[in-house]
């Protein structure tokens, strides 16, 4: 017997079915935002403290400086700088071999049980009594905190599709974009008890910043999920949600042979020049980010040296704050328009005008001007290039591997960066400013060959000009190619 009236014209029974069809894609999108509000909540304020405290656990040394920490521990000559630097010599080394074997580290379990290890670092660190000791403290804070940002960066691609991860990964720029502003704001609140129990202020800023890395990592404990399918505060329903997502953005990434570690695509990563590229351009820009966060204290004070410690310290907040502001607006812009490579030339143009103002500027206004134009883009250029090329590896093993390489070449930058501002240069410290303003011109040429091989192999591939590479080969041997197969467009 038919249900359907008897007067129904085909038109009006199509209508029906389009109708229907609608509202079932309606649904299955609200469905998929409520998913993604609900692993919003549970993953990014977590990692944003996270974050924010790591880079506060690093960086505190350049406020301790100008609460006598040199004179209190004896330093001579480059012995603070060579401080700063000896901590990227062991974070590097384990950012490669950390974000391979991430999946059989537990993921959640193994980034909060290093924020527990750094914050326990951090602590002690306020109980050094010389040089060597610094040494030490530092070796082991940069073994242990080493490992944390390639890994967020692995983690976010669990759970977000490749047009989502700039605004998500905002949230971890923001999280160091925070420890700064914190780290200004807390500096300035120790220094009125500097003396206090016998301990002078540089000490206090280690010791009271130190334990909440230690609660934030015991909580991520038990708190964070390995990946969406052992995500405990979704339902079945929505973790089977989440994984289609992944599954429909990109087909490459949604085979079993895309999602596990293979030795073929490790070494793939290391034969892929674009990979190379994209460690070289993080290399450049990270430079920027090492000088400023550990001597923006230090460049303000020389723009007015009547200027207080403590007020100096108050100056730095309104830099990161402005910088986490700058950085999200072109993150979500970036997501929206799904453009990369112009958002990170134009952010090296605009840190370029800063350093120049900073070089030539004959007054205290332009100088302090010239810090925002530097914090407008010193995010941006770094963070689009990290948010930028996992989107473009489909297969987790080179996925992983590249974020590995990219940000073991890139925080190598912390080695050198600390040099550029040699005590002897101030007050305008030219060869740091000139330096870095070269460096970002390399930036913007790198980025721009990026884009530039990216959209012209979209163009071939497109017109059908790779698909001989393919011509006997399965559907599944297809994508298993990856970012190689003919189908796989770039994101520029």
């Amino acid at each position: 017997m038919s249900l359907k009236s008897p007067d129904m014209s085909p038109l009006s029974e199509q209508s029906t079915v389009e109708g229907s069809e609608q509202a079932s894609t309606n649904g299955d999108r609200a469905a998929e935002r409520a998913v993604l509000r609900k692993v919003d909540w549970h993953i990014l304020p977590l990692i944003t403290l996270i974050y924010m405290l790591a880079f506060l656990d690093r960086a505190n040394i350049g406020n301790g400086r100008l609460f006598g920490l040199e004179k209190d521990l004896g330093l001579r000559g480059n012995q603070f700088q060579t401080a700063v630097a000896v901590f990227f010599a062991t974070y590097v080394a384990c950012e490669v071999p950390s974000t391979i074997f991430l999946k059989k580290l537990r993921p959640a379990r193994f980034i909060s049980g290093i924020a527990v290890l750094w914050g326990i670092v951090t602590t002690f660190t306020g109980f050094v009594q010389n040089y060597e000791s610094l040494l030490a403290c530092r070796l082991l804070l940069g073994l242990v905190e080493g490992p944390l940002f390639p890994c967020l960066i692995v983690y976010l691609t669990f759970f977000y599709t490749r047009k989502e991860l700039a605004v998500r990964f905002g949230y971890v720029v923001l999280g160091g974009a925070l420890s700064g502003a914190v780290s200004g704001l807390l500096a300035y609140a120790i220094g009125y008890i500097d003396g206090r129990h016998g301990f002078r202020a540089w000490r206090w800023l280690l010791l009271i910043e130190g334990p909440p890395s230690v609660a934030l990592g015991v909580f991520g404990w038990f708190f964070l999920a390995d990946s969406p399918d052992t995500a405990w505060y979704l339902s079945p329903s929505q973790r089977k949600t989440l994984i289609l997502r992944s599954t429909r953005d990109e087909r490459e990434a949604s085979t079993p042979s895309a999602a596990t570690l293979r030795r073929s695509d490790v070494l793939a990563a290391f034969k892929d020049w674009k990979v190379w590229a994209f460690s070289v351009l993080n290399f450049l820009a990270d430079i920027q980010i090492f000088s400023y966060a550990y001597f923006l204290p230090t460049i303000i004070k020389a723009i007015n040296p009547a200027w207080s410690t403590v007020y100096v310290q108050a100056l730095t907040i309104p830099c990161f704050i402005w910088a986490a502001i700058a950085f999200f607006a072109i993150a979500y812009a970036s997501d929206k328009l799904q453009h990369r490579a112009v958002f990170g030339i134009l952010a090296c143009l605009v840190s370029i005008i800063g350093h120049v103002m900073l070089i030539a500027g004959q007054n205290v206004a332009v100088q302090y001007t010239g810090c925002f134009f530097i914090a407008t883009g010193i995010y941006i250029v770094s963070g689009i290039a990290i948010v930028w090329m996992p989107t473009n590896l489909p297969r987790y093993g080179k996925r992983s591997t590249a974020v590995g390489m990219q940000l073991m070449i890139g925080t190598s930058a912390g080695i050198p960066a600390p040099y550029l501002y040699p005590t002897g240069d101030t007050p305008q410290y030219v060869m740091g400013h000139a330096v870095t303003i070269g460096l970002l011109g390399l930036c913007a040429v790198v980025n721009g060959v990026l884009w530039w091989s990216m959209v012209n192999t979209n163009r071939k591939r497109a017109a059908g000009k790779e698909d001989w590479k393919v011509s006997d080969l399965t559907d599944e041997e297809i994508d298993k190619l990856g970012d190689n197969s003919p189908r796989f467009i770039f994101a520029t």
